[in-house]
């Protein structure tokens, strides 16, 4: 494993959202159909390296990486609130996380980074 030099990766930030997701769990059909319809709107969006579609029991929600902060709070703006209050009748949570170290397995790297003060 190589262990990379601090600014040799721009290491995301990532924010987590989650909301309650009343009512039985979607077929995995229903779901399969959901995920496709909904996720070629992310392809386009500036500063978005990768979302992670999440669900789980009574819970849904997404795992988004940004190459920065500023990024994702344009994406997460006043008018995104009011859309999954439209959508899903619920406010969703939002949690934001640095990533400074960086274990890659698929290139078989490391990437450690100074801790955000």
């Amino acid at each position: 494993m190589t262990i990379l030099q601090p600014d040799a990766l721009e290491h995301p930030v990532i924010t987590v959202v989650r909301f309650p997701v009343p009512g039985p769990a979607l077929s995995p059909a229903a779901a399969r159909e959901l995920f496709e319809r909904t996720a070629p709107r992310y392809r386009d969006v500036a500063g978005l390296r990768r979302k992670l579609f999440l669900s789980g029991e009574g819970s849904g929600g997404g795992l988004y990486e940004w190459g920065s902060r500023a990024d994702a709070e344009r994406w997460f703006s006043p008018a995104w609130r009011e859309q999954m209050r439209a959508a899903y009748g619920v406010e969703p949570t939002l949690e934001w996380f640095d990533a400074p170290c960086i274990v890659d397995n698929r290139s078989g790297t490391i990437s450690v980074q100074a801790v955000p003060s």
